[in-house]
């Protein structure tokens, strides 16, 4: 069959815009699509327009979208629909939002193993199984929603195709990081977060040896390792950056850690040794308040310690906080920029508070009567949508530009460039623009009007605990 899968891009600039890096969901699927012999490409809008004649000739179209991304999700089906072409959705949203998606696609993905369900699905289609016997899809049946049961969580993860890159049109000319994925899942319970929601509190993992094969294949220059804690499991990763080292293969590369990869030197040593170049930190809020509400499971002390110990190994921080907390005003969201900056942040990314489908945050501020904005495109960690406690939509809005522009001044840029250090110098640049077009876009300014159209803080007498 001739399948084609559509990555929606963002309707607004964000802070990764710049990366060109694909999600790996439909790399995945398309990998084990392209096994069983089907002709499949994927459309990313940032790499390379879609092909409409192309897509308008598939025999089933897929598209993945995440809350912000949704609802050009639907705008594609929908179109691709009215052609006759059968359209399924996944991702993150549409596993919460089922019923929602239905109303603009054929049918929907929920949950994991979308390589499996394609498979299943497009089998169905040529009349070998029931739609019934899908796990994880699904669809309409004499004008009723189907939902069938989700899919069992995959144990084993070396049994999943290796991610595609090459069925991305356009990719190869742009992407100079090669995003790899070696587990899913975890353990802690962020209320804000969607990855426990979508796969689970238990962590499953790829086996040292079938990532270092793919890196192997692949050959790449650079890494940004996809895991929500790339250090889950020490000893797991141990075994990788030795047999990273023992390749002979210089690789730079980053991931997103907790702060308490600091406990263990050895691994410190190796990470260093193996080529890791920067750590994201999901590092939250300066204040100790906040990250028990958070349910965050660290202390600012545990901040303070990583981000000084990273620094002596020679690993630079991209430290990622969230602001907007019940106990969050205005003094907090400066302080944290005065904090990235006295203990040397290298680059920060501060994202609003946003109450994402399927978390804890999205039941309890929708309980509340909180949420005042329902258009999923503003669900990107960039734009208020809902009323926080302590400080007015506007002002958070306001402030959060205000501590990025404190963060990246033209002082700090300089001190990068008398010390030589040409590649944070880029990220600032970049940063700088980001800054400018977000502040002038259409959409910021009539959404900050209308955000001081709004009253005051919430006055929320049924606080979560």
């Amino acid at each position: 069959m001739k399948i084609r899968l559509i990555e929606p891009a963002p309707a607004h600039l964000h802070m990764w815009s710049y990366t060109f890096l694909p999600r790996l969901g439909l790399p995945l699927i398309g990998a084990g699509l392209k096994a069983a012999g089907h002709d499949v490409v994927i459309y990313c809008p940032q790499f390379s327009p879609i092909d409409w004649d192309d897509l308008l000739s598939a025999d089933i179209v897929g598209i993945s979208s995440t809350t912000s991304t949704a609802p050009a999700g639907y705008e594609i089906a929908e179109k691709v629909r009215a052609h006759g072409v059968p359209t399924i959705v996944g991702g993150s949203h549409v596993t919460f939002m089922a019923d929602e998606a239905l109303a603009h696609a054929d049918y929907v993905a929920r949950g994991e193993g979308g390589d499996a369900l394609m498979l299943e699905l497009i089998d169905s289609l040529q009349g070998g199984r029931p739609l019934e016997s899908i796990a994880g899809l699904s669809f309409t049946r004499d004008g009723e929603a189907v939902h069938n049961e989700l899919r069992e969580p995959c144990r084993d993860l070396d049994t999943l195709p290796v991610p595609d890159l090459t069925l991305i049109a356009g990719s190869a000319e742009q992407r100079g990081v090669t995003p790899i994925m070696t587990s899913w899942g975890c353990p802690f319970a962020c209320n804000f977060c969607s990855v426990t929601a979508m796969f689970g509190r238990k962590y499953r993992y790829r086996s040292a040896e079938n990532i270092m094969a793919e890196i192997e294949a692949k050959q790449p220059k650079s890494i940004f390792f996809y895991d929500d804690n790339f250090a889950a499991d020490k000893r797991r990763l141990k075994t990788l950056l030795r047999l990273m080292i023992a390749s002979g293969h210089k690789i730079s590369w980053s991931a997103q850690v907790r702060t308490d990869v600091v406990a263990d030197p050895e691994l410190l040593e190796l990470m260093r040794d193996s080529g890791c170049d920067r750590v994201a930190l999901g590092l939250e809020s300066v204040s100790q308040e906040t990250l028990d509400g958070f349910d965050k499971s660290q202390s600012v002390a545990d901040i303070v310690a990583a981000l000084s110990t990273l620094r002596k190994y020679g690993i630079k921080t991209h430290g990622m906080f969230v602001l907007g907390a019940d106990s969050d005003t205005a003094e907090t969201i400066r302080e944290t920029a005065r904090f990235a900056r006295k203990h040397d942040i290298s680059t920060l990314m501060l994202n609003i508070l946003t109450p994402l489908p399927g978390t804890p945050l999205f039941d309890e501020l929708d309980a509340q009567g909180r949420i005042f904005d329902r258009r999923w495109d503003l669900f990107d960690g960039q734009h208020v949508v809902f009323r926080p406690r302590k400080i007015t939509p506007d002002r958070l809005q306001t402030e959060v530009w205000g501590a990025y522009a404190r963060f990246y001044s033209f002082r700090q840029w300089l001190k990068y460039l008398a010390t030589f250090r040409y590649g944070t110098m880029a990220l600032y640049s970049w940063y700088w623009v980001f800054l400018r077009r977000r502040r002038k876009e259409a959409g910021g300014r009539a959404y900050l009007e209308m955000l001081k159209r709004l009253a005051g803080p919430a006055t929320v007498t049924h606080a979560r605990s």
